[in-house]
């Protein structure tokens, strides 16, 4: 029997999976602190350590991958893109197997995200999937038949990187009017504390948002959903996906099935439009399931 090992490196945490080849069999499971202030060679000693500790369970070489955030450069094999600034320019992939002393896969965590909810969650059955995370940034993946699509340079489904205002908010990677800028719960987090002066959680805005005694809440609720509505309207457009599955904190606003999704198939560039928009199945651990189902 081969086993799978399944890693979703996170900014804060980081989560090891042990399953049978069928990785709805979890075995083991742990989660610990990334601890990324401590910098890149501490991360890569855990990970290390980690994959160490749960080989001892396997009877043969097992089958790992790892979900990261930001992505792999085809050409050079060094992380690009990642919110987890210690990663960026590191040889993340080859030094992990280089120690190990055999292969493992390593991928985008939005398309590892896409990858469970396409083959196990919200868009199992469906040809194409479009999942999108939409938490502290936004990320997102493209399966088609059950398969990641990367694009010709790795950066396919990086929707959060799309500018919806090209005179619009500055974003961290040096362009302007970036979706994630917008949808993202830093940017609903941020937005709200520029125009009340004080800072609450996305969860506490969209109670006050229910409980209608606050102006900026409703305002902000509103900007979200009509960015959302209009960025994810495009996406629909260039794509005509059968389903697209949202995570991340934002998908936990009921608004975003209901009149967010009446606005989207408005703007969509179709005299009809039945896209399925849906909150995901397997909650946080589409992640860690996605690096699971990496090939190996």
């Amino acid at each position: 029997m081969i086993n799978r090992i399944g890693i979703d490196l996170g900014g804060t945490k980081t989560e090891i999976m042990l399953t049978e080849e069928d990785p709805q069999n979890v075995l083991k499971r742990k989660r610990i602190a990334t601890q990324q202030e401590r910098g890149y060679e501490f991360i890569i000693n855990q990970l290390f350590e980690l994959i160490n500790d749960y080989l001892q369970y396997c009877h043969q070489c097992p089958l790992i991958g790892i979900g990261i955030p930001g992505s792999i450069n085809q050409k050079t094999g060094l992380v690009r893109n990642s919110n987890t600034i210690c990663l960026n320019g590191k040889p993340l992939k080859s030094d992990l197997e280089s120690r190990l002393n055999f292969s493992i896969s390593v991928e985008n965590d939005a398309n590892c995200f896409a990858l469970s909810e396409a083959l196990l969650g919200a868009g199992k059955g469906k040809e194409t999937v479009i999942g999108l995370i939409m938490g502290t940034g936004m990320g997102g993946g493209i399966v088609r038949n059950g398969k990641i699509w990367n694009g010709l340079h790795g950066i396919a489904g990086e929707f959060g990187h799309t500018s919806i205002d090209y005179n619009g908010r500055d974003c961290w990677c040096g362009e302007k009017g970036c979706l994630e800028r917008y949808i993202s719960g830093t940017a609903v987090e941020q937005q709200y504390e520029i125009s009340s002066g004080k800072r609450l959680k996305l969860d506490a805005i969209y109670r006050q948002y229910e409980a209608g005694n606050d102006e900026t809440a409703r305002l902000v609720i509103d900007d979200l959903l009509n960015h959302f509505s209009r960025g994810i309207a495009n996406i629909n457009t260039a794509f005509d996906p059968d389903i697209i599955v949202i995570g991340g904190g934002v998908s936990n606003i009921p608004l975003l099935y209901t009149r967010g999704a009446d606005q989207i198939r408005k703007q969509t560039f179709s005299d009809e439009c039945f896209t399925p928009i849906v909150k995901n199945s397997l909650g946080d651990s589409s992640g860690i399931f996605g690096a699971a189902l990496l090939p190996g």
